[in-house]
């Protein structure tokens, strides 16, 4: 019951043009409606932006949707 668009990143893309890419992503979402997910993932590295997520973080987060 959910469209998920997932916005993949290498782990050495963490810089401010992701940031920006993760706020226009969360909008996106937040105006699409609840059916709708938006999710910025990187590979394995802690970035620190709110609302991303490792692979692995995002791969259990998936299972709960």
């Amino acid at each position: 019951g959910h469209i998920v668009l997932v916005e993949t990143k290498g782990d050495d893309r963490d810089n401010s043009d992701s940031k920006a890419k993760l706020r226009l992503g969360r909008k996106w979402a937040d105006l699409a409606g609840a059916m709708y997910r938006y999710y910025m993932v990187f590979d394995e590295n802690d970035t620190g932006f709110d609302g991303a997520y490792r692979l692995s973080e995002f791969l259990e987060l998936l299972k709960r949707l």
